[in-house]
């Protein structure tokens, strides 16, 4: 890996680990927490519907060694970091389905969080 490659990956698990990714949330967890895919559809504004979060959630969890919870915290994560070194065409969404397509068809379960820091670097080229 390169040194771009790196500092994007450890930038993207720094934001990761701040996102609730790993660790414990100090925190109180609130009665009713959303569903992950209302949380990311909350996030965009109602771009997209919770349904339409959901149905990628669907697809890529079963590749992953990640809750679903942890997907959408990674998605979001994604986006977050791409806005923060200017990068504005992406989406919650449009994370989520390019990370899906990005898991090889056929794999075994992964830890995913690698695919999400790969595709920061690739976006941030």
């Amino acid at each position: 890996m390169n040194r771009t490659a790196t500092t994007a990956a450890g930038a993207l698990l720094a934001a990761l680990t701040l996102a609730g990714c790993s660790g414990s949330d100090p925190t109180p967890a609130p009665t009713t927490p959303p569903r992950p895919a209302q949380m990311l559809a909350d996030l965009d504004g109602g771009i997209r519907d919770a349904a339409s979060y959901q149905t990628v959630l669907d697809k890529w969890a079963p590749k992953c060694t990640q809750t679903p919870k942890k997907l959408a915290a990674i998605a979001n994560a994604v986006v977050e970091e791409l806005r923060k070194n200017g990068i504005s065409d992406e989406t919650e969404y449009s994370a989520l389905v390019h990370l899906n397509a990005s898991v090889p068809g056929g794999a075994s379960k992964m830890d995913c969080t690698g695919i999400a820091a790969a595709y920061v670097t690739l976006r941030e080229g």
